[in-house]
Order: C-alpha cells, then sequence, then structure tokens
C-alpha cells in the first residue's frame, strides 16, 4: 500500500514540476499584464533578446529585426511543443501504467486531455489575431492563464484591449488572466 502511494507522490510531483517548467519559459519575458480596466504594467524584463551591434543601414536593421522577431516566433512554438511532447511522455506512461492505482491514471488521462484541448484553443486564438491584422503571434495556455505574444511595434492600449477580448471571449476568463508579450 505504500508503494503505491509514493509512487502517486513521484507521479504527481513530476506534472508539477512539469507544469512549472512550462510557466517558467514563458514568465521570463516582456510581459503586459492586463487588468479588468483594461490597465496594463509593464515589467521590462527582456531576457535572451537579441540586439544588433553594428546598425550601419536602416533597412538592413529593419530586415533583421524581422528575422529575429520571425525565429523568436518558431524558437517560442518549439519550446512550447517540446514541453508539452515531455509533459504527455510523462503522463501517458502514467495513464498506461497497471502499477499506479486507477485515480492517479485517471488524473493522467485527464491531463492528456487538458493538454489537447488547450493546443486547439491556442491555434484558434492564433489564427483570429492574425485574421485581426497582427503579423504574428503565439498563445500559450496554462489552466486560467494565457500569454500572447504578438509582433507589434508600439503596442497601445487599444491592441491590448483588442488581443484581451479575443483571449476572454474565446476561453471565458477574466481580463486579469490575460498577459500580452509584445515581440518586436
Amino acid at each position: 500500500m505504500m508503494v503505491l502511494k509514493r509512487k502517486e507522490v513521484v507521479a504527481a510531483a513530476l506534472v508539477v514540476l512539469i507544469g512549472v517548467a512550462g510557466y517558467l519559459n514563458w514568465s521570463y519575458q516582456d510581459v503586459l499584464q492586463v487588468t479588468d480596466g483594461g490597465e496594463y504594467i509593464e515589467t521590462g524584463k527582456k531576457l535572451g533578446e537579441a540586439q544588433l551591434v553594428n546598425k550601419t543601414e536602416e533597412a538592413a536593421e529593419a530586415d533583421s529585426e524581422a528575422a529575429l522577431s520571425d525565429s523568436y516566433f518558431e524558437e517560442a512554438r518549439k519550446n512550447r511543443e517540446t514541453s508539452r511532447e515531455k509533459a504527455l511522455d510523462i503522463l501517458t506512461q502514467t495513464a498506461s501504467n497497471e502499477s499506479f492505482d486507477a485515480e492517479s491514471r485517471k488524473k493522467a488521462q485527464d491531463n492528456i486531455l487538458a493538454i489537447a484541448s488547450a493546443v486547439e484553443r491556442e491555434a484558434s486564438i492564433e489564427n483570429i489575431i492574425k485574421a485581426k491584422g497582427y503579423e504574428n503571434a503565439s498563445v500559450y495556455i496554462d489552466g486560467e492563464m494565457v500569454e500572447i505574444l504578438v509582433k507589434k511595434d508600439g503596442i497601445t492600449d487599444a491592441d491590448v484591449n483588442k488581443l484581451c477580448e479575443i483571449a476572454t471571449s474565446q476561453l471565458g476568463i477574466a481580463a486579469s488572466s490575460v498577459k500580452i508579450i509584445p515581440v518586436k
């Protein structure tokens, strides 16, 4: 009986650690926190952001920034997929392992379904954001929280409100649960 409880604790700890790793991956970025009043707070974190050292021509600078931004979105999507694949591997192993009790296997199966649902909703929101005229976007849903990375120079209150409205209407969450992360 004690062995099963130990395995349950280990499985639960792994799921929590994967969730924390995914959250930390997304949280160390320049973040705008949206509140219900439509106000936002800029944190000023810019970890991992690349800058050009020698800026000789404005056109070359614009091209380089566009390439950096596009690769940033590709990298963000790749990191999101890698984190999810690792989580799904652990959850699948837990769900199919007969040494875990039925409740632990059921929780793992429920988490697998939740991840699949989040992936579908993220893609839907990304498509809506692009349809509204934003060049590139990446969305990450973690429970009741959603982070939207969006490519736009000079994000305005109107942009924040528009992006927040997309997320709240699609997910049925409060505006305070939405983070807007502008990427240049």
